[in-house]
């Protein structure tokens, strides 16, 4: 019998570090995640610290391994996936809206670079090539 592999760890990111004590749930941190962590979005509060413990867990991660990326459909997904990041970043408070769709088109670029394939992905394939409801 082969080994399974670990479980993936899984992370407890926990916003609005900045309202008061009273609306923070101690039973969040009563759970047995591998990462606890407060952040801030409104002034950043934390932010620091999860990026860095997720540069840790990438370097632990991925170890030794190459970081050249030899096949142009990899480049490519990467180059969206970086475009829309860059996109996220760039809007303005406020348009919370545009930031998590282009967090959503980064995510699907990463998807489609790791194999993930989900529902919505399908049916754009779907809609696109099959001319449904034209």
């Amino acid at each position: 019998m082969a080994d399974t592999p670990p479980a993936p760890p899984v992370w407890l990111v926990v916003n609005k570090n900045d309202l008061p004590q009273q609306y923070k749930s101690e039973l969040i941190f009563k759970n047995e995640y591998q990462f606890n962590l407060l952040i801030s979005a409104r002034d950043g509060t934390g932010i620091d610290a999860l990026l860095q413990a997720l540069n840790a867990h990438v370097k632990g991660y991925f170890s030794s391994e190459s970081g050249l990326i030899t096949r142009e459909r990899h480049r490519h997904h990467l180059r969206e996936t970086e475009a829309a990041l860059t996109r996220a970043l760039a809007e303005k408070s406020g348009r919370e809206d545009i930031i998590a769709e282009e967090l959503r088109l980064a995510s699907q670029a990463l998807g489609r670079l790791t194999g993930k394939v989900d529902v919505e992905d399908i049916l754009d394939v779907i809609f696109r090539d099959f001319c449904i409801g034209k």
